[in-house]
């Protein structure tokens, strides 16, 4: 594939990486600023979306811009004709989304979202596990995402920028991550969700530096920053409900010490149950009525649709790049017409009706269902 990138930063960094790997080729990065296109040091660089789509024709744009860009530089490659790998968030909003889908549909082309984390072969392990019915019928879904990485109160992101993010930080950044996950292995769609909003460092000073993007609206320092009033959240605790019954809780924190990318899924169900961590991606512990199993990585156990997304035999760790490299690839596959078993469009879309359900539970108080008129579970969360 000829693949394009929009963004510099270090997710553009990591994209380009496994293109690489894939054998694909990156013709061209388009950045905020021409410098910046150029660090990335691969493909012809550009400052302007257009002027790269208009000379560089790719078959795919990678598009790892901040979160308010995604959608109108989706729509522009795919009037340009190119198939579109959009980072999360898909957009800041649903009707964005929707705007997304229906140019993707103008243009025939295929839009796919980085829910990078789906490509371990053990997530895959437990969807045919959970969806073949060896846990039972579920009860209980919990789960944590912890992030130090705003944990620096002299750190400043792009996302604390007013208008940069959206209407929501943490389940923007992280969030989407774990519903996707939730949703990828049980099968079911998150129907209902009550929020709980903090923000635990709401003074942030933009100072030019690398990565913390133009200069934001705020209060001027003395020394040339800017004091900007971050009112999103950088903690949110959630009560979560499946379509099926399943009910529990979830955390998603931006602030926690000592946990640089701590994921957790916990299952229950009538006959077991099955716990897994992404800091170890490489085993899940299976539960039964008086007895816990660790269950390493092995190919062999994979269902033969999935055993592709082992790259080494058992007994070789395999991890984020590994999972993430998957998840291109089976994007580009489906963009070529020959899967549709990859991040659609469609669960991109239910990630950020999930988190405007959150974000108005927060603001009033009580449950949000989660509501998609006319969507299709199935066909948004597919599998081979």
């Amino acid at each position: 594939m000829r693949a394009a990138i929009v963004g510099s930063g270090y997710i553009a960094r990591v994209h380009a990486r496994l293109i690489a790997e894939l054998g694909g080729e990156v013709v061209a990065v388009c950045g905020r600023t021409l410098a910046g296109a150029q660090a990335l040091g691969i493909g012809q660089a550009y400052d302007n979306l257009d002027a790269m789509l208009r000379a560089e024709k790719p078959d795919v744009v990678h598009v790892c811009s901040p979160n308010s860009f995604h959608a109108e530089q989706t729509i522009a490659s795919f009037a340009a004709g190119a198939h579109v790998l959009c980072e999360k968030p898909m957009a800041t909003s649903a009707d964005d989304c929707r705007r997304m889908i229906d140019a993707a549909d103008a243009a025939g082309r295929v839009g796919a979202i980085a829910y990078c984390y789906r490509g371990y072969p053990i997530i895959r392990e437990l969807r045919r596990l959970v969806r073949n019915g060896d846990f039972g019928a579920l009860w209980r879904i919990t789960g944590l995402y912890l992030s130090q990485d705003v944990c620096d109160p002299d750190k400043y992101v792009w996302h604390f920028s007013p208008g940069l993010c959206g209407p929501a930080f943490a389940l923007f950044d992280y969030g989407v991550h774990w519903f996707d996950l939730l949703q990828f292995v049980t099968g079911q769609p998150i129907a209902e969700i009550q929020a709980q909003f903090s923000t635990r460092r709401p003074d942030r000073t933009w100072r030019g530096r690398p990565g913390e993007g133009p200069r934001p609206q705020g209060e001027a320092t003395g020394d040339g920053g800017v004091r900007v009033d971050f009112a999103l959240e950088d903690q949110a605790d959630l009560l979560v409900r499946l379509a099926g019954g399943a009910s529990g809780s979830a955390t998603v924190m931006a602030l926690s010490p000592g946990n640089p990318n701590h994921i957790a899924l916990s299952v229950d169900g009538e006959s077991g149950g099955f716990d897994w961590l992404q800091e170890q991606p490489n085993s899940f512990v299976e539960r039964r009525p008086g007895l816990k199993i660790i269950r390493d990585r092995d190919p062999d156990r994979l269902d033969p649709a999935d055993r592709w997304t082992a790259a080494v035999p058992g007994g070789h760790p395999e991890g984020y790049p590994d999972a993430f490299r998957n998840v291109i690839a089976e994007s580009w596959r489906g963009m070529r017409g020959e899967t549709a078993d990859f991040p659609t469009f469609g669960a991109g879309l239910r990630g950020i009706a999930i988190v405007e359900a959150a974000v108005a539970s927060a603001a009033e108080r009580r449950p949000v269902a989660v509501g998609l008129p006319g969507a299709d579970f199935a066909r948004d969360y597919p599998m081979a």
